[in-house]
């Protein structure tokens, strides 16, 4: 029983990381939206080696999917889809098998939650 209630704490405690780094991840890009130093105009932006094309159609996935910060971070994707598709991902999501075209990829499917 105390090997279940371990890897019960585990768990949520690997659960909470992840939620707690997408909404510190939204968090960021508001900063950086209300600041100005994300570029709203048409985007071909140069990050490094990547280049931030956008152009995602696909919509942001509803909030209510999912709870806590991952929560608050689809919430803050969806009000600013225009934003993140101007941003650069940093996980390399870029790369085979997910081949996305931006941070709003990301929020597109459940990939912004982990």
């Amino acid at each position: 029983m105390a090997k279940k209630k371990k890897a019960d704490k585990i768990g949520r405690k690997k659960q909470n990381t992840w939620m707690w780094i997408a909404g510190t991840a939204a968090v960021v890009v508001l900063i950086l939206f209300v600041s100005g130093k994300i570029p709203t105009g048409k985007s071909e932006v140069k990050k490094n080696s990547f280049t931030v094309q956008g152009g995602e159609t696909r919509p942001i996935l509803d909030p209510s999917q999912f709870t806590g910060m991952t929560r608050s971070a689809y919430a803050a994707a969806k009000a600013y889809p225009q934003v993140l598709d101007q941003v650069y991902c940093y996980c390399y999501c870029d790369d085979p098998p997910f081949n996305h075209k931006s941070l709003k990829s990301c929020f597109a499917e459940t990939h912004g939650a982990g």
